[in-house]
């Protein structure tokens, strides 16, 4: 009964909500989707809450806080794991005192000893175009071609 129940509510609800669905954009589309589906796994949270399985609840309530929020829920995140600082997700710590060397530097942006500014350069702006966090790289690995680059460039 409860699913059934589950169910109607979900399907209620889409409709009140899809009713913009027709000429929405897709950047509009995607964040109605994933609210969609946050609320989904809420509601599957609740049904999974009351028929006593708590280790499935925890597990969906965990994806429609992703969902819902965009951030790991904090029962579910590892400290330590992700932020280099063990301070819980989605925060950034100071940065390093510990630099890399010169020829880790060069290394890093496969260069060799006595490659000119514009070398560097150039390798540094191949390197940030294929790595950058917007184009589905890391901001760790961003941050060490920055580094190097830096490096580089003072030395």
């Amino acid at each position: 009964m409860a699913p059934l129940v589950a169910g109607l509510a979900l399907l209620v609800l889409l409709v009140f909500i899809g009713r913009g669905y027709i000429r929405a954009t897709p950047k509009n589309l995607a964040k109605r989707f994933r609210f969609a589906g946050g609320v989904a796994l809420g509601l599957a949270t609740l049904a999974l809450l009351v028929a006593g399985r708590l280790a499935f609840a925890m597990l969906t309530a965990g994806g429609a806080w992703f969902l819902l929020l965009g951030s790991v829920p904090p029962w579910m995140s590892i400290p330590g794991i992700g932020t280099g600082q063990g301070r819980g997700p989605g925060t950034s710590g100071p940065p390093r005192t510990t630099s890399m060397s010169r020829a880790e530097a060069l290394k890093v942006l496969g260069l060799e000893a006595g490659a000119s500014e514009a070398d560097i350069r150039a390798a540094h702006r191949r390197l940030i175009q294929q790595t950058h966090p917007d184009k589905g790289g890391t901001s760790y690995l961003a941050a060490k071609i920055n580094e190097a680059k830096d490096i580089l460039l003072k030395g």
